[in-house]
């Protein structure tokens, strides 16, 4: 992922003001995420998958 994009990224969850190591560290891990969900199956049925769910909070709320 490119600088430019890891930005937006980062800026649209209200992270606007990582530093370059930051944005790198968030870079590598949405390419692990990607690199995970690859090895996962794709012929289990929706209710045989279980669904671990993390929400960054809305900006100005302290909680999802």
């Amino acid at each position: 992922m490119d600088k430019d994009r890891t930005q937006k990224v980062a800026a649209d969850a209200g992270l606007g003001r990582l530093d370059d190591r930051h944005l790198t560290q968030l870079a590598n891990g949405i390419a692990s995420a990607r690199e995970l969900a690859g090895q996962l199956p794709k012929d289990l049925h929706w209710s045989e998958e279980i669904a671990l769910t993390f929400r960054l909070p809305a900006p100005g709320r302290s909680k999802p």
